[in-house]
């Protein structure tokens, strides 16, 4: 019998909702996160708040730091660092709602900053994810409703998310939070049911 001691299930939680109070994807992320713990008792949970610990939007500089033999350290510090933290992670739970049209600038700067090639990525034409064997899971919200279209930021994220090779997602939207006919409370309680099902 192996006496191998199993690593406990590490979690992400990325944060991006500029309101820290009254956010229907922060609320329905912390739901998430006490399901998750009721699962994992013993589970890690990393949490990175984009909105806090605000990412610089890359320069030319950076651009230039990724894709040198030699980069200057001090320009992909915070990089590498976020990098780690998908890698040392089995799960990533993102907390997103939509501005004007598309996810938050903070997030986009995320994206920007762990998106390289050689890192979560390799190739040109023929692209390949190093990120594998991930389960990723986005709570998403939308003030208004477009019938007929699709999320626009699950769309966004999935193509990231994507890229870097997490293809194993899990979607808990929450759309119409600003039309006063729907009741927001019936809405995240749908939301609630579908990730007591996702994590059960």
């Amino acid at each position: 019998m192996s006496l191998k001691k199993k690593r406990m299930n590490t979690l992400l939680r990325i944060d991006s909702s500029l309101r820290t109070e009254q956010s229907y994807s922060r609320t329905l992320g912390n739901y998430f996160i006490q399901q998750w713990k009721t699962k994992n008792p013993k589970g890690i949970i990393m949490e990175r708040d984009v909105t806090k610990q605000l990412i610089p939007h890359i320069t030319q500089q950076t651009v230039n730091a990724f894709f040198s033999e030699n980069p200057d350290t001090e320009s992909i510090h915070l990089s590498d660092r976020l990098i780690d933290e998908l890698y040392q992670s089995d799960e990533i739970l993102i907390t997103c709602p939509m501005y004007n049209y598309g996810i938050p600038s903070s997030l986009k700067a995320y994206f920007d900053s762990v998106i390289r090639t050689k890192k979560t990525f390799t190739g040109n034409t023929s692209l390949k994810g190093l990120l594998e064997n991930k389960k990723a899971y986005i709570i998403s919200s939308m003030g208004g409703i477009t019938p007929g279209t699709q999320n626009p930021l699950e769309n966004h994220l999935t193509l990231l998310l994507n890229h870097i090779g997490i293809t194993d997602i899990s979607y808990f939207p929450l759309n119409g939070t600003a039309v006063d006919e729907l009741s927001n409370p019936e809405k995240i309680a749908l939301q609630q049911s579908e990730i007591l099902k996702q994590l059960n």
